[in-house]
């Protein structure tokens, strides 16, 4: 099971399959966060397109990371 990291907040990895090869790679964060007064965050989604789910889902995470949305994953 994949996860993500948003700062030190640990955020379940889901990867569904759309219409073809494509794939919809959603990182959520959980509702309670254990920040007082903070905000919550919203789902981070991703969509590729490619046969394997596997790498799909670690290009999908990469992107992610790059983009600075998420500080760092586990597969």
């Amino acid at each position: 099971m994949a996860r993500a990291y948003i700062g030190n907040i640990p955020c379940e990895v889901t990867i569904d399959k759309d219409l073809g090869d494509n794939w919809a790679i959603a990182v959520i964060p959980p509702h309670a966060s254990p920040i007082p007064g903070s905000i919550q965050l919203a789902p981070l989604v991703v969509k590729l397109q490619g046969e394997d789910r596997d790498r799909c889902l670690a290009g999908g995470l990469e992107i992610l990371l790059k983009a600075g949305k998420i500080d760092r994953f586990d597969v």
